[in-house]
């Protein structure tokens, strides 16, 4: 098994540790097409992302919105 060292920039959404039953980091990557676009790849652990892979949402530095984390739902009060 090769093992893939992957680091996270301050354009990625990764907020605390998520980790899948084997201990793996759980992660998506957003990929943004658009060619004016500042950023146009970048990784996130919301568990609420439906739109990721190619043609996402644009990032929230291009205006696009920002992910929900988990704990900080706004449907639960979202300042917690």
């Amino acid at each position: 098994m090769q093992r893939t060292v992957i680091t996270f920039d301050a354009h990625d959404r990764i907020s605390g540790v998520r980790v899948d039953s084997a201990n793996n980091p759980v992660f998506h990557i957003h990929l943004n097409a658009d060619p004016k676009a500042k950023v146009h790849e970048w990784a996130c652990n919301s568990p609420y992302c439906e739109n990721v892979g190619v043609n996402s949402d644009p990032h929230p530095d291009d205006g696009g919105p920002e992910a929900v984390m988990q704990g900080r739902e706004p449907w639960r009060g979202g300042s917690r």
